[in-house]
């Protein structure tokens, strides 16, 4: 466990207003209990973690308007219980117009590619990293050269894994960009999964309304 950092002074610039906290939240990116920072932005009281910036609390200071559903996500789990949750959570926050879930990677890039020859939108895939068949990784890497090969913009990839993402892990998604990592822990409970995945969701809804 890390020591929390030193308090540091507020820091203004532009409309933001950032504040360190003296409590701990425990983030999913690091898995672990870590010092915490609070600001406002965009009309709303954002608070991040110290240690990686990871969003763990957003609360909105306006009504927002109702979600838009648009496009694919795409799911790549080998837990039929997990795939499950993801594509309910989704559906039900009408995150995307279509939601199709797979057991491994290799389904995922062929669904992929054919909705780019299709040009239809892939608005997020998540996928996990220890799959059958073809790991989280190596479909990533297969995403981006899809991509590169149709000259099409950077699908979002979150990777939903019990893994903890090490250095050399968030190297590699420094090259996978855009990329993130969520933390779906080891309990096989399926409240405690499913509670997690709802932090899945609401960053994912998140990211969305900030792109447009």
């Amino acid at each position: 466990m890390r020591k929390n950092a030193p308090g540091l002074a507020i820091l203004r610039h532009n409309n933001y207003n950032l504040k360190p906290m003296g409590d701990t939240k425990y983030c999913l990116c690091c898995n672990e209990e870590v010092p915490f920072t609070s600001f406002e932005r965009n009309e709303r009281i954002e608070t991040t973690c110290l240690y990686c910036g990871f969003p763990l609390d957003i609360k909105k200071l306006y009504e927002p308007n109702e979600h838009i559903e648009i496009g694919h996500a795409l799911i790549s789990d080998d837990s039929m219980l997990t795939r499950k949750i993801i594509e309910d959570r989704l559906k039900e926050k009408k995150y995307s117009g279509i939601v199709l879930s797979f057991e491994n990677g290799l389904e995922l890039i062929s669904a992929y590619s054919k909705l780019l020859k299709e040009k239809k939108p892939v608005d997020i895939a998540v996928i996990d990293l220890n799959m059958p068949v073809m790991d989280g990784l190596t479909a990533a890497r297969a995403i981006r050269s899809l991509e590169a090969q149709s000259n099409n913009k950077a699908v979002p990839i979150i990777f939903f894994s019990a893994e903890k993402a090490d250095d050399n892990f968030k190297k590699q998604m420094e090259a996978l960009a855009p990329a993130n990592y969520m933390n779906k822990g080891n309990d096989t409970n399926p409240d405690t999964l499913a509670s997690r995945v709802e932090l899945l969701i609401s960053y994912l809804i998140d990211q969305h309304s900030k792109s447009t």
